[in-house]
């Protein structure tokens, strides 16, 4: 008799965060829109007045660049990409599914990272029901119901945006962004935009 070892295999079964992150990229690359890929840092004027935001980025500590500054939204970055790509035909419609970083004490770094999914659409016609549409789409084929409650936000145009809530948790938020913050990044085009909280909307599906 000749004995033969047993080879045992296994096959990783893939996380369950990055299979629904792998299912809203095939859904929005399904809807004709580019995904883009961008770094976490940018510079503050990128992170604050480019988007009239008031809230602080966080800085890196002894960082001599000028991109020294970790993104607290998704928006800022792909902005920048419209801003660069002008010169290609429109309708540009964007997205990108990356990281976010916010300060929370409560935490061992005291950053909170999240992975979230922003949505740009930018063309002549733009407006708000195109993005609102686009984000019931997402949320109805991946199966939570929603609801948009009016929201101020100094990126987007008064009356023109809205927190996206599923249940009582606030998820994101989509609609058209202000001119001011358009001509400060010299995109001459209308762009309306979402952006959502990828980890939330999985643990609401969970």
């Amino acid at each position: 008799l000749v004995w033969l070892p047993t080879h045992w295999t296994s096959v990783g079964e893939e996380d369950p965060f990055e299979k629904f992150v792998r299912k809203v990229r095939e859904i929005l690359v399904g809807v004709q829109l580019l995904e883009v890929k961008n770094y976490h840092l940018l510079t503050e004027e990128e992170l604050r007045q480019k988007m009239n935001s008031t809230l602080r980025p966080i800085p890196l500590k002894n960082s001599t660049g000028d991109y020294n500054h970790l993104r607290n939204s998704l928006l800022p970055s792909v902005l920048k990409n419209l801003a660069e790509n002008q010169h290609h035909e429109s309708p540009q419609n964007l997205f990108e599914i990356g990281r976010t970083f916010t300060v929370d004490l409560t935490t061992e770094t005291g950053i909170l990272e999240r992975e979230k999914v922003a949505i740009l659409l930018c063309h002549e016609t733009a407006d708000y029901t195109e993005i609102r549409q686009l984000v019931d789409l997402l949320l109805r084929i991946v199966g939570l119901e929603y609801q948009v409650k009016e929201l101020r936000q100094p990126s987007f145009i008064p009356g023109r945006v809205g927190e996206v809530l599923v249940g009582n948790e606030k998820v994101g938020l989509l609609g058209e962004i202000h001119p001011e913050v358009l001509t400060r990044w010299n995109i001459t085009t209308p762009v309306v935009s979402a952006e959502l909280n990828l980890y939330k909307l999985f643990e609401l599906i969970r």
